[in-house]
């Protein structure tokens, strides 16, 4: 089913080349499937492309949690804290501090 999905996502994808959430759902359906790396790859170009796209950095840093790569979870943690005082989103800037304080114990 999960191959299914990527392809559905892929294919609206290639109809709305500029949809950021299709992109991002597209990362986390690769994450379900195991490919983490490829995963990891599509959001740190997309947050290199699109910085404000928030709930990117929370996912990223889960994944990067997820590989034993601390120092780079924590890294995106931090960027995404910053990026969410110039957005405005103190809901997701308390839960990158949170996740941050967690890999950081």
């Amino acid at each position: 089913m999960s191959v299914e999905r990527l392809a559905q996502l892929k294919a609206m994808l290639a109809e709305e080349p500029g949809d950021l959430f299709l992109r991002y759902a597209i990362a986390l359906e690769l994450k379900r499937e195991g490919n983490m790396e490829q995963a990891i790859s599509d959001l740190e170009t997309m947050l290199h492309e699109h910085p404000d796209h928030i709930a990117s950095y929370y996912q990223l840093a889960i994944m990067l949690a997820d590989l034993g790569r601390t120092d780079d979870a924590i890294a995106v943690c931090k960027a995404g804290s910053l990026r969410c005082l110039v957005t405005g989103d103190r809901k997701a800037r308390a839960e990158l501090m949170e996740l941050q304080n967690g890999l950081e114990e």
